[in-house]
């Protein structure tokens, strides 16, 4: 077993820097302490079984190139069935120091390493992205991101995300942070979720590269990557795809980062300081009371009827009549999330152009009930900005159930 002391003493290797510093676990076996990084990860409806043999990768290959990767022979399957599958890497704790302890002895040894002293992004800092996403998240199938649950331990970790741009060369246009706990689902304890740091898939396909096979087998099969596959250097696959379509707002990143450091780590957060915060952030105040509703803002539906094209988002038609009105033609705007449940989604992120009849079609109780999930799927997956506002408010990820929530919430 390998011992925390003789740990310190070898060259670590930056893809067991990155996985560490993920996440540190800590664990009592036997009447011993350990430390544990970990690598975990479910089977995904985008990959067959016939496709790809999960179990069969897991021990005959992944274990082997996580070994490789790490320099120790330790990792060890923890789990393998058909849902889910998780690997371990232990550290018997024989200096017995704390966790925080543990954290603050690798990021000092992380810094002196001369790889990361480097105005470029090197291979070494690549292994680490791969240890440090990799190990624990997961390939958003709708969004285009890796991403993965911003766990912290103490202060100090709350800035770990930064290790990847300050000296992991990340572009900062690829990185996003995702501030869950200011979902009102988060207040009502109806979905308390962690913050979440993301990686633009795209990008991370195409210059960091995956180490897990099954996880670049997801990216190919979600977004129709085809045979995209360009290389698989030293057992790492990389994609010729474009990420520059969806980069991100840098300062916007480090705005979160920091204002989620501050305000909201180890914070009490109910409803008036949520208020508060949103209002910082620049989110509308009046916006955040489920059942207050108020004359809903005009100008947002007068200026999206406007700049959107007149097109219905479920049937496709492109005419109707001509309104007298505007001269063009006649289409109603409609909110995916309804209003009547709240008037935070009087946002242009959940509007879209319907004909009359798609409209009324999606009225609660005026069509079948697989009729219209079935137009809610529709738009989910043709607009994605729609999908991610009403995602990210109701907290669900999963498109099919995302569509059954959004239908139950029809005015």
């Amino acid at each position: 077993m390998l011992k925390l002391s003789d740990f310190f003493k070898t060259k670590i290797k930056p893809f067991i820097y990155g996985t560490f510093l993920s996440r540190i676990m800590d664990t009592s076996l036997n009447g011993q302490n350990y430390f544990y990084c970990y690598s975990r990860f479910k089977t995904s409806k985008y990959v067959s079984p016939n496709e790809f043999n999960i179990k069969e990768y897991v021990q005959n290959q992944l274990i082997d190139e996580f070994n490789h990767f790490s320099y120790f022979c330790n990792w060890k399957v923890y789990k393998l069935d058909e849902n889910e599958i998780e690997l371990r890497f232990y550290i018997l704790n024989d200096l017995n120091i704390p966790k925080q302890e543990f954290y603050k002895k690798l990021y000092s040894s992380l810094i002196n390493e001369k790889w990361i002293n480097t105005s470029v992004m090197n291979e070494q800092q690549k292994e680490f992205i791969r240890g440090f996403m990799e190990s624990r998240g997961s390939v958003d199938t709708s969004r285009k991101f890796i991403a993965q649950d911003y766990f912290y331990n103490n202060k100090l970790e709350l800035k770990k995300a930064m290790v990847l741009i300050d000296m992991m060369n990340l572009p900062i246009e690829y990185a996003n942070f995702n501030m869950r706990e200011l979902q009102p689902q988060f207040i009502s304890g109806e979905n308390r979720r962690n913050a979440q740091f993301r990686i633009n898939a795209f990008y991370y396909a195409n210059k960091i590269g995956f180490i897990n096979k099954y996880k670049a087998k997801i990216f190919q099969n979600a977004y129709s990557i085809g045979n995209w596959l360009i290389r698989c250097d030293n057992e790492i696959q990389y994609f010729s795809v474009d990420a520059s379509c969806s980069r991100n707002n840098d300062s916007a990143f480090i705005k979160y980062l920091n204002f989620f450091s501050n305000n909201i780590y180890q914070q009490k957060l109910n409803s008036s300081t949520i208020r508060n915060l949103r209002e910082r952030l620049g989110f509308d105040n009046s916006e955040f009371n489920v059942g207050e509703l108020t004359n809903r803002n005009r100008n947002l539906i007068q200026l999206f009827n406007e700049i959107a094209p007149d097109k219905c988002a479920v049937c496709g038609r492109t005419t109707t009549f001509t309104s007298k009105t505007t001269g063009r033609q006649y289409f109603e705007v409609h909110h995916v999330i309804s209003y009547y449940n709240d008037h935070e989604v009087d946002n242009i992120g959940n509007l879209v152009k319907l004909c009359p009849i798609c409209h009324d079609m999606l009225k609660r109780g005026l069509a079948p009930k697989d009729l219209q999930i079935n137009a809610i799927l529709k738009i989910l997956n043709e607009y994605k900005e729609i999908y991610e506002f009403t995602s990210t408010y109701l907290g669900i990820e999963d498109i099919d159930e995302l569509s059954k929530k959004i239908w139950s919430l029809l005015g």
